[in-house]
C-alpha cells in the first residue's frame, strides 16, 4: 500500500496519521474509489459524496482541488496493477490522506446471511461515509465466519436497508428496487449510476420480499453490480437467478458507464485533468 499525506501545502509520502483527536474518537469520512487501469473511475461523484459526508458529520470541507492532485499523483506513480482501491479519508482541517493497493476482481457471485444487528436511520451520521466502521466491519466478519459473503441489515421498522460493505437490489416481478436513504443505508454511487440510468427504483423492502425476489445483487463502487447468489434469513435460506436478464441489463449498462468514465478520462489531455 502506498500512503500520501497533506501536509503544510503539499504532498508527503506517509506510513503513519496522527493520532489527533477527530482520528482518535472516529469523527472522519472517506471514499473508496476503484482506479481501473490507472482511471479513477467516478471521481467528481466520489468527492461530491465526500462533501455530503462532511456536512452530515459537522466537518469543514476539505480542500477538492488538492485532493485531485493527491489522486492524480498515486494513479501516476504507484504502477498499478489493473485494480487498484484508492481511498481519501478526511478528519478535517489538514488531516488528509490518501492510500492506494492493488486489488483483485471480486467473484462471479455472492451470498448473504441477515445479520441480528439493525440499522440506525435515526443515527446522527446516517448516510456518511464514516471512519467510524466498527459495526460494519463486526457485521462482515461475522457473516465470512458463517460462510457467507456479506451481511444485511434491516432498519429499525423491519425493512431491508444495506448490506455492510454495498447497497442490495433485488429484482421482483421483473422489477429492480433498492431500498430508499430513509433507511440509513449510504447513497452508494453505484446505486446512484442505476437510479439515473432508470435501470433500478427505490421501494420499501420487507424480508419477505427476498422470499419473492427472483434475483439480487450486491452493488458497490469496487463490485460493480455483483449477483448474488443465495441469501439467508433465520432458518431458510433462497437460491436466486444469477443470469436473469434483468441483472445482466444493469451489469451492461453499469460497465458501459464505468467505458465511458474511461473514454473521457483518455480523451483529456494529461496537463487538462483535475489537478
Amino acid at each position: 500500500m502506498k500512503i500520501i499525506q497533506w501536509q503544510q501545502g503539499r504532498w508527503v509520502s506517509a506510513e503513519t496519521i496522527a493520532l489527533t483527536q477527530e482520528v482518535l474518537t472516529g469523527r472522519g469520512v472517506f471514499e473508496t474509489i476503484l482506479v481501473e487501469d490507472q482511471v479513477p473511475l467516478f471521481l467528481e461523484e466520489h468527492l461530491t459524496r465526500l462533501l455530503n459526508s462532511c456536512t452530515i458529520s459537522g466537518l469543514l470541507f476539505p480542500d477538492l482541488d488538492a485532493i485531485r492532485v493527491g489522486v492524480n499523483k498515486l494513479v501516476a506513480s504507484h504502477g498499478l496493477a489493473p485494480r487498484a482501491r484508492l481511498r481519501v479519508t478526511f478528519f478535517g482541517g489538514d488531516d488528509l490522506v490518501l492510500s492506494v493497493v492493488d486489488i483483485d476482481a471480486w467473484p462471479p457471485s455472492a451470498s448473504v446471511v441477515l445479520a441480528p444487528w439493525t440499522r440506525n436511520a435515526h443515527s446522527a451520521i446516517a448516510g456518511a461515509k464514516s471512519v467510524s466502521y466498527a459495526e460494519n466491519v463486526v457485521a462482515l466478519d461475522w457473516a465470512q465466519s458463517l460462510g457467507f459473503s456479506e451481511a444485511l441489515f434491516l432498519d429499525a421498522s423491519g425493512h431491508l436497508s444495506e448490506a455492510s460493505t454495498s447497497n442490495i437490489v433485488l429484482v421482483i416481478d421483473e422489477v429492480a428496487v433498492t431500498p430508499g436513504l430513509t433507511t440509513g443505508c449510504l447513497p452508494g454511487i453505484t446505486r446512484s449510476v442505476l437510479l439515473e440510468l432508470g435501470l433500478v427504483i427505490e421501494a420499501e423492502i420487507d424480508v419477505k420480499d427476498l422470499e419473492q425476489a427472483s434475483s439480487a445483487a450486491l452493488l458497490s463502487s469496487t463490485r460493480g453490480v455483483q449477483p448474488i447468489h443465495s441469501a439467508a434469513v433465520g432458518g431458510s435460506e433462497w437460491i436466486f437467478d444469477v443470469s436473469c436478464d434483468r441483472l445482466q441489463l444493469m451489469g451492461d449498462s453499469y460497465l458501459a458507464r464505468v467505458r465511458f468514465e474511461k473514454e473521457s478520462w483518455a480523451r483529456l489531455p494529461k496537463e487538462s485533468r483535475p489537478t
